[in-house]
């Protein structure tokens, strides 16, 4: 006869119960049907059903409060802003996020521009005539100058960069070329004058009067400083001119000069000169413009849609929650949540000064739910919001900014994870849900033995033995339930052959 190690041989007396026994366990559930059905399984639906829908809500709030922290986020911060020139022409102004609302009066005095020299000869072609042939030898950095044309020292800023001038690349165009790809921070260029012949200009690459540079000619004719060959090219402002300076200066390096609400200040390049905080301005020319920083009506309008729709969005979520027949249609929380919300978006707001406190004001206009306790809706007039950002642009951003916020906190109050009533609410109901579930599992009604395990023992017949997960499931389920009941259990797998004691022993 078949054995299994650890279990009394006597199981081979259940017959018929092997495919009871295995219905039983495959289906996961050893509760008896009277448990099931009880008053406490009721509970523990109910307790879950409440559980999903308080899940939902909070999601939807967690939703909301991420577009209301964008909205106000960008009003605070300046996102909202957008810079203007009265004279274009003058300068060009942009305001970047963080800039506050501001005007700037400019003036500009002096552009800044790179240092430039040109050829003092011509040649009739730009192609074909050979310039000499050697090499240049060109760094960039600052002269300390006694006049325009003449110092007494030149510092690099950093390695100087040489180039070699040959039978390939010795016209003016293959000079320039060679120049241009060395990128030894001067451009070159061949320009025809107003007698039809052709020169070659250098200039810094960058403006600012710390941009300078210098040019030393290697001339293959010996010769280095003279107005022959390759060194016809040669710049350097501590020589002579002629002897060593020999391309004419054409224009001086130099940085932007201009004030600032009559403040003096200077800028080595034109572009990107900052006038305040999140305001910078493209110098174009000399002369003077206001720079005005105000909130931009495109954004602001977009922010507003955004509050409108992140609103709504949230209406629909919680009025389906609490509609008759909706996961939390009975729930305290849910009931108030939406009421507070409709106060708060027909409240009067504190604004900074500003006659604009009521977001109705700026065209964000409130519609009263048509069934009590359910959430109301928003909608966006556009004229209206226009007309406001015309009278009062600050003041219409600062109350988007300040009702997004408060809506934002009161929301919290909901869903914060430290102490937001719908968590709060929701560990309460897990813990009793948990204590529920145990009590269902323990605790047999009237301290009778479960009518499964009772059915399984009466109706055993044959010698179908059964196998060592079987007897395992089913003597673990007996020594759980037991802890109910003890006696009764006990006594009924003792009698029907399931001994459970310490004479554990194998039989062959």
């Amino acid at each position: 006869m078949n054995s299994l190690s650890g279990y009394n041989p006597l199981f081979s007396s259940f017959g018929t119960l092997l495919p009871n026994l295995s219905a039983l366990l495959s289906s996961g559930n050893l509760l008896s049907s009277a448990s099931a059905a009880s008053p406490s399984q009721n509970t523990v639906d109910s307790t879950q059903v409440q559980l999903s829908g308080l899940g939902q809500l909070l999601s939807s709030l967690n939703v909301f409060q991420n577009s209301l922290q964008q909205i106000y986020a960008s009003t605070t911060l300046g996102a909202l802003s957008s810079a203007s020139s009265s004279n274009p022409a003058v300068a060009s102004v942009t305001a970047s996020n963080g800039a506050s609302s501001a005007s700037y009066w400019l003036n500009v005095s002096q552009l800044a521009q790179a240092q430039s020299a040109s050829t003092s000869f011509s040649l009739p072609d730009s192609a074909s005539t050979a310039v000499g042939s050697g090499s240049l030898t060109i760094a960039t950095g600052s002269y300390a100058y006694s006049s325009p044309t003449a110092a007494t020292s030149f510092t690099a800023n950093g390695s100087p960069v040489t180039i070699s001038i040959g039978s390939g690349n010795n016209t003016l165009a293959g000079i320039a070329n060679a120049i241009n790809v060395a990128n030894a921070g001067v451009t070159a260029n061949v320009f025809q004058n107003a007698s039809g012949g052709y020169q070659l200009q250098i200039s810094a690459a960058a403006t600012g009067q710390g941009n300078n540079f210098r040019i030393l000619a290697s001339d293959s004719d010996g010769n280095n400083t003279d107005q022959n060959g390759l060194s016809r090219l040669a710049f350097d402002q501590t020589q002579a001119v002629g002897s060593g300076q020999n391309l004419t200066l054409t224009q001086s390096a130099q940085n932007a000069s201009y004030s600032v609400n009559g403040a003096s200040a200077s800028s080595p390049g034109n572009l990107g000169v900052q006038l305040g905080y999140g305001v910078s301005a493209s110098l174009l020319t000399t002369g003077s413009t206001n720079v005005s920083v105000n909130p931009d009506y495109g954004n602001l309008n977009d922010q507003a849609q955004a509050l409108v729709n992140a609103f709504n969005t949230l209406q629909a979520s919680v009025n389906s929650l609490i509609a008759d027949g909706g996961a939390l249609q009975n729930d305290p929380i849910a009931a108030q949540l939406p009421l507070g919300l409709n106060q708060q978006a027909i409240a009067s707001y504190g604004n900074s000064g500003s006659q604009l406190i009521r977001l109705s004001q700026i065209g964000v206009n409130f519609q009263y739910p048509s069934d009590y306790g359910q959430q109301g809706s928003l909608s966006l007039n556009a004229s209206l919001l226009q007309s406001a950002y015309n009278a009062d642009s600050l003041g219409a951003v600062n109350l988007l900014g300040g009702v997004a916020q408060s809506l934002d906190n009161y929301a919290n109050g909901y869903a914060s994870y430290d102490n937001g009533s719908i968590p709060l609410t929701m560990s309460a109901l897990q813990r009793a849900q948990f204590t529920d579930s145990l009590g269902l599992g323990a605790a047999p009604v009237s301290d009778t033995i479960p009518g499964n395990l009772a059915s399984l023992a009466a109706n055993q017949s044959g010698a179908t033995q059964l196998s060592a997960q079987q007897i395992s499931a089913l003597a673990m389920y007996a020594m759980v339930y037991s802890l109910s009941a003890p006696y009764q259990v006990q006594a009924l797998l003792v009698g029907q052959g399931l001994g459970i004691g310490n004479g554990l022993s194998t039989t062959a």
